[in-house]
Formats: structure tokens, sequence, C-alpha cells
């Protein structure tokens, strides 16, 4: 399966649902993962706690944001406000902007 076949139902009805375990409770609420050829899609939730620290993500407005968050790629933050979602791709070979540093950004 492709990258972009994530999203495609035919291919892939689940989506990205595979559960992460292990992840830290002192950021994540939950997390669920989809592997591809080209590496991983991540579907992460933020605890109250953190959604206290960071209300709202916004690397178009705001040039913290996006300084911190803007180079993770494929990152997607449509429901983060309301859901405290953060989706985000991790290519094969990548050993920046992964799960791992995202979860130290946050903590």
């Amino acid at each position: 399966m492709k990258k972009e076949d994530v999203f495609n139902s035919e291919i892939n009805p689940d989506f990205i649902s595979d559960p992460l375990e292990n992840l830290n409770t002192l950021v994540w609420d939950r997390g669920y993962f989809k592997e591809t050829d080209d590496g991983v899609w991540y579907e992460v939730y933020v605890n109250d706690q953190i959604k206290k620290y960071y209300p709202k993500i916004d690397i178009k407005n705001n040039e913290e944001d996006k300084a911190t968050f803007g180079n993770f790629n494929d990152l997607m933050l449509d429901h983060y406000v309301s859901d405290n979602q953060i989706t985000f791709f991790e290519p094969k070979g990548e050993d920046r902007y992964t799960l791992s540093e995202l979860t130290d950004i946050l903590i």
C-alpha cells in the first residue's frame, strides 16, 4: 500500500486504525498508525493536560507554531481543536519529524 492509499476506502477501509502501544501518557490519550510501503501514518490524540498548553496549533497564521510543527510531513490539524487529533506521515528512513520528536516537543 502506498502512502496516499491510506485514505482510499476501497483499498484501506479502516484508514489509520492500528492501535499504538507504549505511548507516553504525559502527552497522549491514545493513538493509531498505519504502515505503508513509503512510511507510517500516525493519528494521535493529545491528553487534556497538553491541550491546556496547546489549545490551538495554527501553522498557517502563527509563526511560532509554524517553526515548531511546520516541518512534520503531511501534518493535518483539522480536528485538533475539536478532538485533540494530530495526523501526520513519517517517511521511511526519516530520523527527524517523528512521533518521538513530536512527543518531545509537546512535553
